[in-house]
């Protein structure tokens, strides 16, 4: 009995002497913060656009004849007064000059008539209807001088030929296109604007423009306003507008090309919570949430937001945050609710 006495002794000192296990606390998890920011945010608007020159003029002669020569290389640039192209003038040479003989002849007779009405020989009838032949051969004369000044086209501006439809030696007739005028002394951006955008901004024209070819981000461009249509478009509702870009930057692209136009009002600055789009869950259907950083407790609570706007890489948010506030902006499906964390701070 003495020994299992002892025994049982020397097993209860041995269970003093042992260290009660202690229960640990979890490590907090690193995680990168983004701070909600007060912004200011200018009204500005995006559209697509077209490129289009400031006059496009199809060639035209407007008598017929065959084309003997025509200066028409497509994408080359022409000087105002510049001989273009010229139909076969022969036909209309003899034609004026047969009219000006049929009105010297004319002329002659009138000169007569008039002497012999004076002396009474001759009828005011016979005096008036030479002087009537008189007046219709010169209009003949001037008709048939017209007409050869026609077998000419010369550039009408400094111009760009866009395209040529014919050739030399072809048979031309009256309203037949030999080729398209280009005027690129300025570029026009046109695009359509929705009926509500029309009515907030009426009457403003203190806005900052610009335009980039879609593909080209790169090169942004300065354009100034030129019209806008007065009446919107029965089926879209929206208004066509016209800005321009001038300069020797109309070089750099061509008509037809796609743009991407930026109107910025300069007076109207609006106050915004921005917040990377990266701390966001959820969609434009359901809500959108983030989770915010309790820095009292080093927690995390998931909050609901609403998100006014994506502009580029932040959400403008318009209620459910405030200046200062704190959110997980990576790793967001690793997060939950009460989640103990530290804020993640690189080492410089």
């Amino acid at each position: 009995m003495i020994r299992i006495s002892i025994m049982v002794m020397v097993l209860m000192l041995q269970a003093c002497s042992e260290p009660s296990e202690t229960i640990k606390e979890p490590s907090p998890i690193v995680v990168q913060l983004s701070q909600a920011k007060l912004a200011s945010l200018a009204n500005d608007y995006e559209f697509p656009a077209t490129v289009s020159a400031v006059k496009s003029v199809d060639v035209k002669f407007e008598v017929s004849g065959r084309l003997v020569y025509q200066n028409l290389i497509e994408g080359s640039a022409v000087k105002k007064g510049q001989v273009l192209a010229k139909i076969d003038a022969a036909p209309f040479q003899r034609k004026v000059d047969e009219s000006r003989i049929r009105h010297q002849d004319a002329g002659r007779d009138l000169k007569r008539m008039k002497d012999v009405f004076e002396k009474n020989v001759a009828s005011q009838r016979d005096y008036d209807e030479a002087k009537s032949q008189f007046s219709i051969t010169k209009i003949a004369l001037e008709n048939a001088e017209q007409d050869l000044s026609y077998c000419t086209i010369i550039a009408p501006f400094d111009a760009v030929i866009g395209s040529r439809l014919i050739e030399n030696n072809s048979y031309i007739r009256i309203g037949d296109t030999l080729a398209n005028l280009q005027d690129r002394s300025e570029l026009y951006f046109s695009f359509e604007v929705p009926e509500r955008i029309m009515t907030a901004n009426a009457g403003k024209r203190d806005v900052k423009a610009t335009a980039h070819i879609i593909g080209q981000e790169d090169k942004v461009f300065n354009i100034h306003y030129v019209e806008h249509k007065t009446m919107p478009d029965p089926i879209t509702q929206t208004y066509d507008v016209t800005f321009a870009l001038n300069g020797e930057s109309t070089h750099l692209f061509y008509p037809g090309s796609r743009a991407i136009v930026n109107i910025r009002d300069n007076n109207t600055q609006t106050q915004v919570m921005l917040l990377p789009i990266s701390a966001l869950m959820g969609n434009s259907d359901d809500g959108f949430s983030v989770w915010k950083f309790n820095q009292a407790t080093n927690t995390l609570t998931k909050e609901t937001v609403v998100v006014s706007m994506i502009k580029g890489e932040f959400a403008l948010i318009e209620t459910g945050l405030n200046e200062g506030d704190k959110i997980v902006s990576a790793a967001l499906s690793q997060m939950r609710e009460g989640l103990i964390v530290k804020e993640y701070k690189a080492a410089f």
